[in-house]
């Protein structure tokens, strides 16, 4: 029996469909986008990422139905002409018989004495991309993080976290205000005395 004062609709209630035309554009579409197979663009994108062996052509295209070697070499070229306009410090470079995502040349120092100090860490170009945005703009939130490299976080922060080159710390007033800055073992594997020994733009441009 109904309670006294609640009306009780039976048959006619409202579903998921009712809702559909009251969404946001901008909502149905990025909906409508998660249920369609990703481009092929990112599909290349995400197998460099994965990391391993050098990805040759061949193996590539026959992964990507449809995809021939001519088309393989020219979404490379698109994710490269990307990757420099966003000034991002990999690119998708040439080795042995096949492609891998490299660190460009004047961050290699960088990448020299990350891997040479800690070879256990095995850190992509991403996770040394977010670690530098880290170390230059700290303390950094991860929405920053995330707009500024342009994609999820989450997982590298995670990484960095538990490899002790990055601390969380939390607001005074707002404990939920979650930052992220550099530690002491960053300074050590770096070789750096403070954060003000961190190479400047200039310097950067000249190594």
């Amino acid at each position: 029996m109904a309670k006294k004062g609640t009306n009780v609709t039976k048959g006619n209630g409202p579903n998921a469909d009712d809702f559909a035309d009251a969404l946001p554009q901008e909502v149905a579409q990025v909906q409508q986008d998660e249920n369609q197979p990703p481009p092929v663009e990112k599909v290349v994108e995400a197998m460099f990422f994965v990391g391993g062996q050098s990805l040759t052509a061949e193996r590539a295209c026959e992964i990507l139905r449809g995809v021939e070697v001519a088309d393989f070499v020219k979404i490379i070229a698109g994710l490269n002409k990307k990757y420099k306009a966003q000034n991002r410090p990999y690119r998708i470079q040439p080795k042995a018989a096949g492609y891998e995502m490299t660190v460009l040349s004047k961050y290699r120092i960088l990448a020299d004495k990350l891997y040479g100090m800690l070879k256990e860490a095995r850190l992509s170009a991403q996770a040394l991309d977010t670690l530098a945005l880290v170390a230059y703009k700290q303390p950094v939130c991860r929405q920053e993080i995330e707009t500024l490299r342009g994609n999820d976080t989450g997982a590298i922060i995670r990484q960095l976290a538990r490899l002790g080159l990055i601390s969380v710390q939390r607001g005074q007033s707002d404990a939920r205000e979650i930052t992220y800055g550099t530690t002491k073992k960053f300074l050590e594997l770096f070789r750096l005395k403070s954060l003000e020994d961190l190479p400047r733009h200039q310097e950067m441009e000249e190594l």
